[in-house]
């Protein structure tokens, strides 16, 4: 196993916290557009959105309520 594969299947990093309340409006704004677009982005390949549809199922029994899709 390479060095860098041997980092990557150890622990994990510890989490991240961001205090978002701390930063101004237009930071908060970007990074929202940036998570808006990778998400939609990430749902346009048929795998992924399979993989979340059968998440959903085990987690939920089916779509939460109140949810569209």
């Amino acid at each position: 196993m390479k060095a860098t594969e041997q980092l990557t299947t150890s622990t994990p990093p510890p989490a991240v916290k961001i205090d978002v309340s701390a930063m101004p409006k237009h930071e908060t704004d970007a990074l929202c557009r940036v998570l808006i677009r990778s998400v939609t982005e990430a749902f346009k390949n048929p795998a992924f959105a399979a993989e979340y549809e059968a998440w959903l199922i085990k987690r939920y029994g089916g779509q939460p309520q109140g949810v569209n899709s």
